[in-house]
């Protein structure tokens, strides 16, 4: 109920005062002069700009300059040891019990009643603040004893909030105020929202079952939890290898890696062992001619252990008993009451919409890599495309930009990133420094997010480099929310309190006042947004130069500015429905239509940092002939997820490997191999049970959005506002059916009913250049 947690990787702080940027740029002079030099200046880039690029362009062993007193991690001052988050996990703790206790004495004063939503808010606030950064800090912080400091704040904080999911007392107390007809009419429109969030999720947590019902649902849930920790490890273990005979190597059009295979085969005169996942497995399958290599690789990837679909299965059936603990028909049916999708019936609507659209254009693909097979293998018309023919006779090329463009630095995107929001927000990306304890590697970045009408809005640390030991990936955190705090009442919070409770307190209270300021032209004090980029993009340096990024490392910085963006706009009242704290199925749409920005020369052009690249079409740039395939196979995923979750996994004899071949047989377009298991690979199966449509269904609705909105003139700023005000601003605080309704100028969409979900599947996924699987 209360944990609303964005501090997850979508996939996933600072210093108070004015901008303080002097010592910092003192030190980027040298650099960007170089920078400078290289080309004849035509239109300058701005001092900003030139920040950036230099910032993120240049290696710098100052970071924590001597321009700022010592502080803590992201310029909170109670936080400069392992020893101080442990501490503050503790007074925040205390602070919660007391905050608590005021909430369940609500109904003795008709004052507190009024109170109730915001203090519930508040005490969600308190929460997720520290549990936020203890995800944050135990994923990318190298120190281990910073690392074991927070996987203990973590399990110590969530095991409280996880009380407080099922605490009935609370649950009787919001009952009271939604019953009260006064309160609910005094309730803004956000106000509401969150309240009905938290009452949803009091439900969904089994909160009005008898005790004993109610213990069972604590003790399944807890059971999910490691079933799902075994079934994300089982679905990231190795696999066995896979034995290739020399014979089956011939051929390889690789002249580098396949001919050392070849080489190597030849030498030792035995079978070679390729790993499934391995880039010997990869160049195999995409080069050799030996569709019997090919098929050895897929099987040897594709296969599970008795052991692995157990754990699967149980935890499905898991979650199917837990959904009829509580009433619902299924898994699915529990989670999708407060998506957009709102039930799974609603989820087919959209996944037959959509198949449909697509299904013409994957057989007409497949067909053309059967007659390629045909030539090949010279075979009588059209031989079956098997799941291993899939990458030979039609190699994934890696995305690439729709014009020539010169190389492209990080500084260079990071500057066309602030170009861009400058253009459609009238919102710039600035370059701040970092004091002496803020950041917990030198590499990492600092920026502030500056509206030219409303001044700061937040901060964004982009720890963007690779390093031993920092998890792979490219993930958007939350650490901390926007929320407006100067009507907390936070006295209110201490009448009962003892001298030694407000001692203990002091740290958390000294903790969320960091970071809070007075809004010029708005009501009230807010709580500015903190989050972090997490990449690992290589390193710049002295001798190699700035980091140079490949397109789909340009389009993974994009998509993660997506959510960004969200979750500095999204500046609500409440931290359970500010930026990114959305719904799923909508959570992704601002990323997704970030990516398809990079497809307009006009938005190409920001990246000249002075007017003298030219920008022009290549007129040799193609769309892969294979996505529609790839698409297809992605609607099938979303497919299988909702029979996962169906009521289906609590029938004695659901097999989910059956299940599986079932649906390959009647909506499949590539054949079931018998004997494979890939569902036990499918890790999105635990962290986005039931649903997996959501990236799908958002790209849908970004692509929709981009053609009629952005497609004929990307840079509007009257059009950016529009977006801005539309559907950034509120975060998860409205209806997001009502907010696409609004930006699409399209009101049979506000229902959100099953007819809508369909014509979202109706819409084309156009322009589309998202990877699949990027959250």
């Amino acid at each position: 109920m209360l944990a609303r947690s964005a501090g997850s990787a979508l996939s996933k702080h600072a210093t108070p005062g004015f901008r303080s940027r002097g010592c910092l740029r003192s030190h980027w002079k040298s650099a960007r002069v170089l920078a400078r030099s290289a080309t004849s200046v035509s239109v300058p880039a701005s001092v900003d700009d030139a920040d950036i690029i230099a910032l993120f362009d240049y290696p710098s062993s100052t970071q924590n300059s001597t321009c700022h007193t010592p502080t803590g991690l992201f310029g909170f001052p109670v936080l400069t040891t392992p020893s101080s988050f442990n501490a503050l996990a503790d007074s925040t703790l205390r602070r919660a019990e007391l905050l608590t206790d005021r909430v369940l004495r609500a109904r003795e004063s008709r004052s507190e009643l009024f109170k109730v939503v915001k203090n519930l808010d508040r005490l969600s606030n308190l929460l997720c603040g520290v549990i936020d950064l203890a995800e944050l800090i135990r994923n990318a912080h190298p120190d281990s004893s910073w690392i074991r400091s927070a996987e203990e704040v973590y399990e110590k904080l969530c095991e409280f909030m996880n009380v407080l999911n099922t605490h009935v007392g609370l649950y009787e107390v919001l009952r009271a105020v939604l019953s009260d007809a006064d309160v609910v009419k005094s309730l803004s429109v956000e106000a509401h929202q969150t309240a009905l969030i938290f009452w949803r999720d009091f439900e969904k947590s089994g909160i009005d079952l008898p005790p004993d019902q109610r213990n069972r649902f604590v003790s399944l849930s807890t059971e999910i939890m490691l079933l799902g920790r075994q079934f994300l490890n089982g679905s990231a273990s190795p696999r066995p290898p896979a034995a290739i005979a020399p014979s089956e190597l011939q051929g390889l059009k690789d002249l580098g890696m396949g001919a050392r295979l070849r080489l190597q085969a030849q030498v030792t005169q035995r079978d070679l062992h390729v790993y499934p996942g391995s880039m010997q497995a990869q160049m195999i399958m995409r080069s050799a001619p030996s569709e019997e290599a090919r098929r050895k690789v897929y099987m040897a990837g594709n296969t599970s252990t008795p052991q692995q679909i157990a754990i699967l299965e149980r935890l499905l059936h898991a979650r199917g008993e837990l959904a009829r603990l509580v009433g619902k028909e299924s898994f699915a049916h529990m989670a999708l009451t407060d998506k957009m999708a709102k039930s799974p019936e609603h989820v087919q609507y959209f996944l037959d919409a959509i198949l449909d659209h697509t299904r013409p254009y994957a057989e007409s693909a497949l067909r053309a890599l059967s007659m390629r097979k045909q030539a090949h293998l010279n075979t009588p018309p059209f031989p079956v495309i098997q799941a291993w023919d899939r990458d030979y006779y039609c190699p994934p090329e890696p995305p690439a930009p729709p014009v020539t463009l010169p190389p492209l630095t990080l500084g260079t995107v990071v500057m066309a990133l602030s170009r861009l929001f400058k253009n459609l927000y009238g919102v710039s990306l600035q370059l701040s420094e970092a004091a002496p304890g803020e950041i917990w590697d030198t590499d990492v970045r600092k920026l502030e997010v500056v509206d030219e009408e409303t001044g700061l809005l937040g901060w964004i640390y982009a720890d963007v480099f690779a390093r031993r030991g920092k998890p792979s990936g490219a993930a958007h955190y939350t650490v901390r929310c926007s929320r407006r705090t100067d009507d907390d009442d936070e006295l209110g919070d201490l009448v009962l309190a003892d001298e030694n409770d407000k001692a203990v307190v002091q740290m958390s209270r000294e903790f969320e006042a960091t970071h809070q300021r007075r809004i010029p032209g708005q009501e009230g004090v807010f709580q500015l947004p903190i989050v972090v980029l997490v990449c690992e993009f290589s390193r710049p340096s002295i001798r190699g130069g700035p980091t140079i990024l490949e397109w789909h490392e340009v389009l993974t910085l994009f998509h993660e500015m997506g959510h960004a963006m969200h979750s500095m706009i999204g500046r609500t009242e409440y931290q359970n429905v500010s930026g990114t704290r959305c719904a799923t199925d909508f959570v992704e749409l601002p990323s997704i239509l970030m990516e398809h920005f990079l497809n307009s020369p006009a938005v190409l052009s920001l990246f000249d940092r002075d007017g003298t690249v030219d920008i022009r079409q290549t007129g040799n740039h193609h769309e892969d002939p294979c996505r529609s395939i790839d698409t297809h196979t992605q609607i099938l995923l979303a497919s299988l997820d909702q029979i996962y979750h169906s009521p289906a996994v609590l029938s004695p004899n659901f097999d989910s490997t059956a299940a599986l071949a079932k649906l390959y047989e009647t909506r499949g377009l590539i054949p079931y191999v018998p004997g494979t298991s890939w569902q036990t690979q499918f890790g999105h199966l635990f962290g986005y049970g039931a649903t997996y449509y959501s990236y799908m269904f958002d790209r849908a609705i970004a692509s929709r959005v981009w053609r009629k909105l952005f497609a004929h003139d990307p840079l509007n700023r009257e059009t950016g506002e529009k977006y801005k005000c539309e559907v950034l601003r509120y975060g998860g605080g409205k209806d997001p059916w009502t907010m696409v309704g609004a930006l699409l100028n399209a009101p049979e969409l506000e229902s959100g009913d099953a007819e809508a979900m369909a014509e979202v599947g109706r819409w084309k996924i156009e322009d589309e250049v998202a990877m699949p699987g990027r959250h």
